[in-house]
């Protein structure tokens, strides 16, 4: 009985250090990445970015980052700065090639 208690106890500890770990990995500590492309659409939240030579991305890009969303049109040629926050992509920095 004691010894299945412990089991018990045991697994239990494992399971939350497991869930703290996961979370501690989606907790958008991961580092940028740079995803330069064509803009596909923009719709004033979600930028969708065709790179070259993958699928598309899309971008959240947060209400107070200056960007001039104007220039972010179809056929636009952009680089973007973002980290991985568990769902999306989350910009840091956008910047439209000429």
């Amino acid at each position: 009985m004691r010894r299945a208690r412990l089991l018990w106890i045991g697994v239990a500890a494992l399971v939350a250090l497991l869930w703290v770990a996961r979370a501690a990995a989606q907790s958008g500590q991961a580092a940028p990445v740079q995803i330069s492309g064509v803009v596909q659409s923009f719709n004033g939240e979600t930028l969708d970015i065709k790179p070259a030579a993958s699928p598309a991305v899309w971008v959240m890009i947060p209400p107070d980052l200056h960007v001039d969303r104007g220039a972010l049109k179809d056929g636009a040629q952009v680089g973007v700065e973002a980290h991985w926050d568990g769902l999306v992509y989350i910009a840091s920095a956008v910047t439209i090639k000429k």
